[in-house]
């Protein structure tokens, strides 16, 4: 009898030293929420902005308000390329930024409808693009459908306010030289479309030579050296941007005919604002807006998926002799 009861004993010791060391799953603890589903990394939107060139005031400050613009928006990963004023290479850079997958792509070129078929390839991947400040697509052309929205200042409207000052210098009277862009961009054609709107109402200004100089300053300087050479009757020069005024200032300077010949422009860049400050022959420049903090965040928006204006007006400015020294303290200062 003691022999069985000592043999229950062991028996019991044993189960309850089983049941001890191994846990029913009942018993198990439950794995944290974490643990069952890591949290993802935050997600990063990729924004490819290509521009055409970084020799040009203009477009340096477009990028560097770009750069600016992003620190905005932690989730934003950036990416920049330039195409060195090669249409080609604008367009290889495009590609890259398809390859790399950008979530939205931002395009500054200049190269009028050369530019269209990396427009296109955008399009065709269903990536969001923003044009800005840039060349575009008119009504009821094709390329109107490639684009999420253009984001710039109205260059019509631009064109149509040099055209009132330019009257106004001249008082109703005088003969002009105008010195174009590329003369296929949008952004030529819209600063010239809204001159001529508007100088119809103006008899007696009249343009005696029209000359291209592709919005550089050294094609300007050569074309309007040319210019004086065979004219000995100008009132105004009329420049679509102000690095060709300035290169045509230096050729009126070196002519010696700064006393007779007054010069209207646009951009807004420094070095124009501050020929309008000492009061010599320059006298008008018309800001085209390069901040693209506007363009950023439209590109925010489209990579969450939300909605934009199909087209985004920026302000512009006329800078005069009048406002020159606020316009210089407030945006170069």
């Amino acid at each position: 009898m003691k022999r069985l009861f000592a043999l229950l004993l062991v028996l019991a010791l044993s189960l309850a030293l089983t049941a001890c060391g191994s846990p029913s799953p009942s018993n198990k603890p439950n794995p944290s929420p974490a643990n069952e589903n890591p949290s993802p990394a935050a997600q990063k939107f990729k924004i490819g902005f290509s521009q055409c060139v970084m020799n040009h005031p203009f477009r340096i400050a477009m990028v560097d308000t770009f750069k600016d613009a992003v620190k905005d928006y932690p989730d934003i990963e950036p990416i920049v390329v330039e195409g060195d004023g090669d249409v080609q290479t604008e367009i290889t850079n495009i590609e890259s930024l398809i390859q790399q997958g950008c979530d939205v792509i931002i395009v500054s070129s200049l190269s009028g409808t050369a530019i269209y078929p990396a427009y296109r390839q955008v399009y065709e991947a269903g990536i969001p693009l923003i044009i800005a400040a840039s060349g575009c697509a008119s009504e009821g052309e094709e390329a109107m459908n490639y684009y999420n929205s253009f984001v710039s200042t109205d260059e019509v409207e631009m064109g149509i306010a040099a055209a009132d000052y330019a009257n106004t210098l001249l008082n109703g009277e005088g003969n002009v030289v105008m010195i174009r862009g590329v003369v296929e961009s949008t952004n030529s054609l819209n600063r010239y479309n809204g001159w001529n709107s508007k100088a119809k109402d103006y008899p007696g200004i009249k343009v005696i030579v029209e000359q291209a100089a592709d919005w550089l300053r050294l094609d300007a300087n050569q074309a309007m050296t040319n210019i004086l050479q065979a004219n000995s009757d100008i009132d105004l020069v009329y420049c679509e941007n102000d690095e060709m005024a300035m290169g045509c200032l230096e050729a009126i300077q070196d002519a010696g005919r700064e006393g007779e010949i007054q010069i209207i422009s646009m951009d807004g860049q420094e070095d124009a604002a501050l020929e309008i400050k000492k009061g010599g022959p320059f006298k008008l420049t018309i800001t085209n807006n390069s901040d693209t903090h506007e363009a950023v965040a439209a590109a925010y928006k489209l990579a969450k998926g939300e909605s934009i204006e199909k087209r985004i007006i920026l302000t512009y400015e006329l800078v005069t002799a009048e406002n020159v020294d606020a316009y210089l303290a407030a945006n170069f200062s």
